[in-house]
């Protein structure tokens, strides 16, 4: 995922033009093989989440969630990466 990884990447937008957004954290799921990234999108910080996917020509793209187990699971993960900085624990 190391086009995630370094932190910032941008999408065409709903004009064509290029939004930027801001990773949150990765994730790889060990059970099914996915892996996850969650992003802030845009200039209200909109904040999506996503499957990472390689695309027909090789490279890492985007695509939807599939179901609410997805969801659930990065919703979790997002809530105890923010109990740990609220708590001051370190963020592996």
């Amino acid at each position: 995922m190391d086009i995630f990884e370094s932190g910032r990447f941008s999408i065409p937008g709903p004009d064509g033009q290029p939004v930027q957004c801001e990773v949150l954290f990765t994730y790889d799921w060990e059970l099914t093989g996915r892996s996850y990234v969650v992003f802030t999108m845009g200039e209200e910080q909109q904040m999506c989440a996503c499957r990472v996917v390689e695309t027909e020509d090789g490279n890492k793209g985007l695509a939807p969630l599939e179901n609410e187990q997805e969801r659930d699971l990065l919703n979790h993960c997002y809530e105890e990466l923010q109990r740990k900085l609220r708590e001051g624990e370190p963020v592996s």
